[in-house]
C-alpha cells in the first residue's frame, strides 16, 4: 500500500554511498541515494502568547526601574511575580512548538492530484493546496514525544482557518508564513545548502576535547 504523505519518498537507497571517493566515484550509485529537497519549520500553536509575554516584559522593566528607595521592596516583590508569570508563559509557548518537515514534489504528483481532485485556483487557497501540502509533509515533530508521520489535509485546513463551530480561530496568516511558505520552498527546490548550527558545533567540539 503506497503512502499518501512525503515520508515514502525520503529514504535513500540502501547502497547509497556514505562518502565520495574521487577514485571510485559512480554517478549512478550517487544518483540512487538522492532524494527530493526537504525543509523544516517550527510552528507555535500559541502565537497569541507573544503579546502577553511582551506586555509582561515591559511591566517587569518598569517595576525594576522604580525611582524611589521606598518603592524598592514593593517593586522587587512585584518584579518576582512578573518574572514567574513571564517564565510560565514562555514555557507554555515553547511547549506548543511543533516542527513540520516538507519535501519537494515528484514529477507527475501535481498532475495526479489535479486529476483526482480537480485543479487548484492560482488566485486563492483551496482544498487542492492543502492536499498538495499534505502530500509533501514528511513528519510532524512535537516539542515532547516522538515525531508522527504526516498530517491529513483537513487538519492543515483547520490549522489555517480554524472552525467557528468549535471557536477555534486557526493560525491565519501565520500559517501562510510558516507551513505554506516552507512547503512551497521545498516544492520549488531552490536555495539548497548545508545548514550550519553554531550550537551543535560548539557542543560536539567541546565533547571531543573532553
Amino acid at each position: 500500500m503506497s503512502k499518501s504523505t512525503g515520508e515514502a519518498f525520503t529514504t535513500p537507497a540502501d547502497d547509497a554511498p556514505t562518502a565520495l571517493d574521487v577514485a571510485t566515484f559512480d554517478v549512478r550509485a550517487w544518483a540512487r541515494g538522492t532524494a527530493p529537497v526537504t525543509r523544516s519549520v517550527a510552528v507555535c500553536g500559541r502565537p497569541d502568547l507573544m503579546g502577553h509575554i511582551e506586555a509582561l516584559k515591559d511591566e517587569l522593566e518598569r517595576a525594576q526601574a522604580a525611582e524611589f528607595d521606598d518603592q524598592r521592596p514593593l517593586a522587587k516583590s512585584h518584579a518576582v511575580e512578573l518574572a514567574q508569570a513571564l517564565e510560565a508563559a514562555r514555557a507554555d509557548m515553547l511547549a506548543a512548538m511543533v516542527v513540520f518537515t516538507f519535501r519537494g514534489l515528484r514529477p507527475g504528483e501535481i498532475e495526479a492530484l489535479s486529476a483526482e481532485h480537480g485543479p487548484g485556483d492560482p488566485d486563492a487557497i483551496t482544498d487542492f493546496d492543502y492536499r498538495v501540502w499534505t502530500r509533501q509533509c514528511v513528519k510532524v515533530s512535537p516539542a515532547h514525544g516522538e515525531p508522527v508521520s504526516g498530517v491529513d489535509w483537513e487538519t492543515l485546513k483547520f490549522m489555517h482557518l480554524g472552525d467557528p463551530e468549535t471557536e477555534a480561530s486557526g493560525l491565519g496568516l501565520y500559517f501562510m508564513r510558516t507551513i505554506a511558505k516552507t512547503a512551497n520552498a521545498a516544492a520549488s527546490g531552490g536555495g539548497v545548502d548545508v545548514p550550519f548550527s553554531s550550537a551543535s558545533s560548539a557542543l560536539t567540539q567541546g565533547s571531543s576535547r573532553s
